[in-house]
């Protein structure tokens, strides 16, 4: 994708009028720390459609690219038309020359889709999403290119090569301008690269819960900062179970963070229920407090993580049909190459979300894993992953691979390129790609650590 990404015009927001301070003030100062977090409405947000849209009302994708300066997608791709493709005289640019290599897991599409573009029955898509198939009845080779339901990839670089950044701007602001996905970002507790696009998160919390939200500021001399997470993101939600979660919660064209629930309420269910896997249990605080055989300890506790596997599951098999997109930072902390039965069953767990991965693409689930290393990653994913994005800082390979068979590049491409450039590569095709940085108004600095104090207090 050609830079520049960015759209000429300003994009404002509600508290776009406030007096600035430098970055060294901010970070000095515990009550400018909460006020950068605390983030209000972004302009036009209160006008969107949740997935389908008109002249007169946007969708919430739309409503970020615009706050986050991005270009139409579809004006992005009528100039990579004009481009020149670096090895193939007269050829067009690898995006659109080999489609697949980015497109396929950008525009997400079902049979009805396809049909809508070959009888060209637009209505009721959003503006957006309506451009980008206009383009696709243009080129119908494309289309034809494109495959059908979820999507995948796996990304890698290390530290400081914009994995974060390339997570917001693609499978979130581009895929939700596109798509009417649900997107939901893996929680965790001491990691929240997701503050970036906080203003228009659905945060999904586990019902029933006390949270406790503290801002950490870079600086050594300030206390972590106590926040009310009401004020820091859209919307704050709870669930009850898994099940619950996925029917009543989740909606299509907004980006949720999720955090996963101590209690594991529906996950052991979530395996029971599922067709052709083995059911694994899970074991909670609570459960360990209130063992009256006195057989459990705190050793025993599942860890939280362990709940993605049950939550993915639970979609995947059971529903709702909805486009749903699963960012999944530092998955190789979730699906580590060394997993093993010894620590909670952590093997059979990859093991029966790989099983139930074949049938992800058909029912509309997408995952999309960041990491420093593809190694990193379970043999059992790694070779499950339709797509891989290699970035700047990191040697693409040129020979065999684990999954992905023969590398298609001939030459290290991504040794020259810089901070915000990646490749999109799989046995038969590569592009290269760009992306914009996260404007600065959206950045805070420190951490955010979100818990449940009551896990400890049940143990305890």
């Amino acid at each position: 994708m050609s830079k520049p990404d960015r759209d000429t015009r300003p994009a404002s927001v509600a508290n776009d009028d406030e007096e600035d301070y430098s970055l060294l003030e901010v970070v000095s100062n515990p009550d400018l720390l909460r006020e950068r977090l605390e983030t209000s409405t972004p302009e036009g947000l209160e006008r969107t459609r949740e997935v389908t849209g008109d002249a007169r009302a946007h969708t919430v994708g739309e409503n970020m690219r615009r706050a986050f300066g991005f270009r139409r997608f579809v004006n992005v791709l009528e100039d990579l038309e004009k481009a020149e493709h670096p090895a193939i005289e007269n050829g067009a640019h690898p995006i659109i020359h080999h489609p697949r290599a980015f497109l396929d897991h950008l525009i997400h599409i079902d049979d009805m889709d396809k049909l809508r573009i070959e009888h060209d029955e637009l209505e009721g898509l959003s503006k957006e999403r309506r451009a980008v198939f206009e383009w696709l009845q243009e080129h119908p080779s494309i289309v034809s290119d494109l495959r059908i339901g979820g999507t995948d990839w796996l990304a890698h670089g290390p530290k400081g090569s914009g994995k974060s950044t390339m997570a917001t701007a693609l499978p979130v602001v581009r895929n939700l301008e596109i798509n009417p996905d649900a997107v939901v970002w893996r929680g965790s507790p001491a990691r929240a690269e997701w503050l970036p696009f906080r203003a228009w998160v659905r945060l999904c919390l586990p019902a029933g819960l006390e949270v406790e939200a503290l801002l950490d500021p870079p600086s050594d001399e300030l206390d972590a900062i106590s926040v009310d997470l009401e004020d820091v993101v859209h919307e704050v939600v709870r669930y009850d179970n898994i099940r619950q979660l996925n029917h009543e919660v989740l909606e299509e064209g907004w980006p949720h963070v999720v955090f996963p629930d101590p209690r594991f309420r529906g996950a052991t269910e979530a395996f029971r229920e599922a067709d052709e896997i083995q059911e694994v249990g899970h074991t909670s605080a609570w459960d360990v407090a209130y063992d009256e055989e006195g057989e459990l300890g705190p050793g025993d506790v599942t860890p939280t993580e362990m709940w993605w596997f049950a939550w993915a599951i639970d979609k995947i098999d059971h529903g709702p049909p909805i486009w749903t997109s699963f960012v999944c930072d530092e998955i190789g902390n979730l699906m580590p190459e060394h997993a093993s039965n010894d620590y909670h069953r952590q093997h059979d767990r990859i093991s029966a979300f790989r099983d139930k991965y074949v049938d992800a693409r058909r029912n509309k689930f997408s995952e999309f894993g960041i990491g420093h290393d593809p190694d990193d990653l379970h043999n059992f994913m790694r070779k499950k992953k339709r797509w891989r994005i290699t970035l700047s800082g990191t040697d693409n390979p040129t020979g065999k691979t684990l999954g992905m068979g023969e590398a298609p590049m001939t030459r290290n491409y991504t040794n020259k390129m810089t901070l915000g450039q990646a490749m999109s590569w799989n046995s038969q095709s590569f592009a290269e790609f760009s992306w914009s940085d996260t404007p600065s108004r959206y950045k805070v600095p420190g951490q955010l650590h979100i818990r449940f104090p009551e896990v400890m207090e049940v143990l305890e």
